[in-house]
């Protein structure tokens, strides 16, 4: 590898590191502030989602020009297509980290009620999923990215009992309803973070073997 493409390789990979970091940041604090009624935090997470999106466009186009640039073949090709499309993708899950945080804002006005443990344990996940994702571009490392693909079925059954509890919730106090309504809405926000980050780690698994996994697919 020409040794100007190395250091624009090393340099996507720390911009894609600190925006990572951000969104990890993000998706705590939104979590935090949902569980907690914190509606401060819930207002900071909100400010700093425009951090993110000019860091998205930044990182994309600076991917776009290695490629127009540097004319890379084979593995680094597929490399910096994936990081594109990945800072797309953290883009997205900065989106909903700051949609939870809006929900936190709306459940902070209203009476408690008991939140389900599972909320937690996706958030949890979800962030870890992240930040192992991310791991396993700069890594190269196919194996640790299909494991945390494997690892989305947790969270989806941790949802599906955050929505049990809902209806259980809403049967027994109807006038509960619009609180738990809320809580129903965040598990999914928790849910599709998770999804983008295994598809962060399909990403990965492309990059480095060239074959698609996301959708069900397995395919060269």
């Amino acid at each position: 590898m020409a040794m100007h493409l190395h250091r624009e390789m090393e340099r996507l990979n720390r911009a894609a590191l600190e925006m990572c970091a951000h969104v990890e940041q993000n998706v705590r604090d939104a979590a935090r502030a949902f569980l907690e009624r914190d509606v401060e935090l819930a207002k900071r997470v909100v400010r700093a989602d425009r951090h993110v999106d000019a860091m998205e466009v930044e990182l994309a186009e600076n991917c776009l020009k290695t490629l127009a640039m540097s004319q890379p073949v084979a593995g680094v090709l597929r490399f910096i297509f994936s990081l594109a499309k990945i800072s797309g993708i953290l883009e997205r899950i900065c989106y909903l980290a700051e949609n939870l945080a809006r929900k936190g804002k709306s459940l902070a006005r209203m009476d408690a009620v008991p939140l389900p443990a599972e909320l937690a344990e996706m958030a949890d996940l979800a962030r870890g999923m992240l930040k192992d994702g991310i791991d396993s571009l700069v890594d190269a490392d196919a194996a640790k990215a299909k494991e945390v693909i494997g690892r989305d079925e947790e969270v989806n059954a941790r949802k599906r009992l955050v929505r049990r509890a809902g209806e259980a919730a809403i049967m027994a106090a109807p006038a509960s309803c619009p609180q738990w309504l809320i809580v129903i809405a965040a598990s999914r926000n928790l849910e599709r973070m998770a999804d983008m980050a295994a598809n962060i780690a399909a990403e990965v698994v492309y990059s480095v073997e060239g074959r698609m996994v996301r959708h069900g697919f397995d395919c060269e």
